[in-house]
C-alpha cells in the first residue's frame, strides 16, 4: 500500500535524532483538528524552523489525530485505479491527484489505514519542502506469521531526509494497536526514527535499495525470525539465541534463550499456546548475558515471553 522508491544509495541515520521532542509534542498537542492538510502544513511551518522539528510535528499530529480504520483492515476495499495518459508528466499528475484525494479524505474523516498515514505524512513533507518517501513492504505481528512468507506486501511507512540522513518512521504503528477487535490509541515513540539496527525485526522493504540501506537479509530470513514486540524493542537488551523463530528441541531437552543486557530486575515469565498459566524461567547471569531455561512443552506449540507483564517475544517450538 505505498509507491515505489527511486534507486539511490545514501547512508541512513543511526537514530541520531533521539533528542527530546517534548516541546514540539506539547505545542502540537494543542492544535485544533485540521480538516485540510494545507492548513496543518502552514501551522507547522509557522511554529517550527528546523526540518527535524517540522517532520516530528507532522508525525506526532498524524499519530495522535488519525484513528486506524479496523473495518477497512478486516474488509479491505479493492484499490485499483485505471486512467489514460499521453505523457509521463500527465501520468504523474494523475497519480498525484489520486494520492491527494486519499489524503483529503483522511483529513476529513480522521481515519485511515497504513497507506493513509504514509501518504498523509509525505504530503505534509511535500508542502513543507522536506524530502520524504513512502516505503512499501512487509510487517509481522503474530506468531502464526513465523515462516509464512506472503505473496504481496502488507504495509506502508515513511522515510524522511533530514540534514542528508534518512530517518525511518511509521505513524501507523506509533498511533496505537489492535486488541480484541478494538483499536487502542496509545502513542509509541519508538516508531519515530526507528533504530536502523532493529528495523529488520519489524519492517522489511519491498525495494532492494531500501533493504541494502539497512543491512543484508532476505525476505525468507525476515519471516523466519522470532516475533519482536514493542516491549522488547524498547529495551537495551539484545536476543542472542535463538535468532530463528523456530526453536527445535528434543523431548528431554529444555528450551534455552540467551539475552544480552537484560536488566536483572525485570519480571520475566512465559506461557505456551496450550498452557496459559504463567511460568517463570530459571535465569542465570554470566557477565552481561542472561540465560533463560524454560520447561520442555512436550509438543509443538507457540511460545510467548513476557517482560514486566508485557508481551515481548514469540517463538514456535518444534519437538524433534
Amino acid at each position: 500500500m505505498s509507491m515505489k522508491q527511486l534507486f539511490f544509495f545514501l547512508l541512513l541515520s543511526a537514530n541520531i535524532f533521539s533528542q527530546d521532542f517534548s516541546a514540539v509534542d506539547d505545542k502540537v498537542a494543542k492544535y485544533s483538528g485540521f480538516s485540510k492538510v494545507e492548513d496543518l502544513a502552514r501551522k507547522i511551518n509557522s511554529d517550527f524552523t528546523t526540518d527535524i522539528d517540522k517532520a516530528r510535528a507532522a508525525f506526532y499530529w498524524l499519530a495522535k489525530n488519525i484513528r486506524y480504520n479496523l473495518r477497512e483492515y478486516y474488509n479491505p476495499r479493492q484499490r485499483a485505479y485505471s486512467f489514460s495518459y499521453r505523457t509521463e508528466a500527465e501520468k504523474n499528475a494523475k497519480l498525484q491527484a489520486l494520492k491527494d484525494n486519499l489524503v483529503n479524505a483522511t483529513f476529513q474523516n480522521k481515519m485511515g489505514v497504513c497507506e493513509e498515514y504514509a501518504q498523509s505524512f509525505k504530503k505534509i513533507c511535500d508542502l513543507l519542502g522536506i524530502e520524504s518517501e513512502v516505503i512499501k513492504g512487509y510487517v509481522r505481528n503474530d506468531v502464526s506469521e513465523i515462516g509464512n512468507v506472503p505473496n504481496r506486501t502488507n504495509h506502508a511507512w515513511n522515510a524522511v531526509k533530514i540534514d542528508g540522513k534518512w530517518l525511518i518512521l511509521d505513524a501507523t504503528w506509533a498511533a496505537g494497536f489492535e486488541y480484541n477487535g478494538n483499536w487502542i490509541r496509545r502513542y509509541n515513540n519508538y516508531f519515530f526514527d526507528i533504530p536502523t539496527d532493529k528495523i529488520f525485526k519489524t519492517h522489511f522493504p519491498e525495494e532492494s535499495i531500501w533493504v541494502l540501506r539497512f543491512g543484508r537479509m532476505s525476505l525468507e530470513e525476515y519471516y523466519n525470525q522470532p516475533i519482536y514486540k514493542n516491549t522488547f524493542l524498547g529495551l537495551d537488551a539484545t536476543l542472542i539465541s535463538p535468532l530463528n523463530g523456530f526453536i527445535k528441541v528434543k523431548k528431554d531437552e529444555k528450551v534455552i534463550l540467551k539475552i544480552k543486557n537484560l536488566d536483572p530486575n525485570v519480571l520475566v515469565f512465559y506461557f505456551t499456546k496450550e498452557n496459559k498459566m504463567a511460568q517463570k524461567p530459571v535465569v542465570s547471569v554470566e557477565g552481561n548475558v542472561s540465560t533463560l531455561i524454560l520447561k520442555n512443552p512436550r509438543r509443538n506449540t507457540d511460545l510467548y515471553l513476557y517482560i514486566n507483564k508485557r508481551d515481548a517475544l514469540h517463538f514456535k517450538v518444534n519437538i524433534i
